[in-house]
C-alpha cells in the first residue's frame, strides 16, 4: 500500500526572494562515543486527518497505521532481539506512544514517555485543511525572512520546538552512553532534530524525507552527529 500524502509541502519563494535559513546557534556536538539513536516517525493517522494540518493535536492512527506500528515493532525485534536496544522513548501523543510501545514490547527495552517530544503546535492554523494552511504559509513573507523563528500561526516556531526537543534528545543520548536507543516521535520533531544535528539550514530541513512508520539512524561520531541511514522502513 502506498503512503498517503500527509506532509504539507514547504512554501516556495517567489523569484528574487531572499531566504534567511540558518539558525543562530551552531549544530550541537555529542561526545563521540558511538551512541546510535533511531528516530522513528509514528505511522499513518486516521483518514479523517489526511488532508489536515493536525500538528500537535492528539489524533488517532488509521487501521493501516496500527498495522504499520506493529510491523515496525516486529522489525526492531528482528534487528535487535531481546537485548540489543537499550531503551525506547516516545512522545506522549497517542500515535507516537503506540510506536514506542510496539518497539519496546518487541525488543524488551524499557519505555519512557517524554511530553517534550510531542509534535509542533501550529497555533490558530492547527486543524486547518492542508491546502489552506499552505496558502496562508506561502503568503507570509516573514517565513522566508526567518524560517527558524517564524510562527505566523501564533503557535511554535522551529526555534521553540528545538528548545524543548533538543534537551530531550540530549537526555536520551547521554543516558545511552555508547549504546543503541530509539525515539518514537513526529515529522517536525525529527526534521528539526536532524536539521540541527547535521547542520542543515532551517529552510532546507523541510526537504528531508520523513515518511510515516519510517526511521532514521543518527550516530554520535568523533566528527559530530551523522545520519547513517535515512527514512528506512526497517532498522
Amino acid at each position: 500500500m502506498s503512503q498517503p500524502k500527509l506532509r504539507i509541502p514547504r512554501p516556495q519563494p517567489a523569484p528574487g526572494t531572499s531566504v534567511g535559513s540558518q539558525p543562530d546557534s551552531p549544530a550541537p556536538r555529542g561526545r563521540g562515543d558511538g551512541t546510535q539513536v533511531w528516530l522513528v516517525r509514528h505511522a499513518v493517522v486516521h483518514e479523517d486527518w489526511h488532508q489536515r494540518a493536525y500538528g500537535g493535536l492528539d489524533v488517532p492512527l488509521s487501521t493501516y497505521g496500527e498495522q504499520q506500528t506493529q510491523a515496525m515493532g516486529e522489525a526492531f525485534g528482528a534487528a535487535f532481539g531481546a537485548s540489543g536496544l537499550s531503551a525506547v522513548t516516545s512522545s506522549n501523543l497517542a500515535r507516537a506512544a503506540a510506536m514506542g510501545r510496539s518497539i519496546a514490547k518487541a525488543t524488551g527495552a524499557p519505555l519512557a514517555v517524554d511530553p517534550r517530544l510531542r509534535e509542533i503546535d501550529r497555533g490558530a492554523w492547527q486543524g486547518d485543511p492542508s491546502q489552506a494552511f499552505r496558502q496562508r504559509w506561502e503568503a507570509d513573507p516573514a517565513f522566508f525572512e526567518d524560517p527558524w523563528n517564524w510562527k505566523g500561526h501564533d503557535g511554535e516556531s522551529d526555534a521553540d520546538l528545538y528548545a524543548r526537543v533538543g534537551p530531550a534528545f540530549d537526555d536520551v543520548a547521554r543516558a545511552a552512553a555508547g549504546r543503541t536507543v530509539a525515539i518514537a516521535a513526529h515529522s517536525n520533531v525529527i526534521r528539526v532534530l536532524l536539521g540541527r544535528l547535521t547542520g542543515s539550514s532551517a529552510f532546507d530541513s523541510y526537504d528531508l524525507r520523513i515518511d510515516p512508520a519510517h526511521a532514521t539512524l543518527v550516530v554520535d561520531t568523533a566528527d559530530g552527529w551523522v545520519a547513517e541511514r535515512s527514512n528506512v522502513a526497517a532498522p
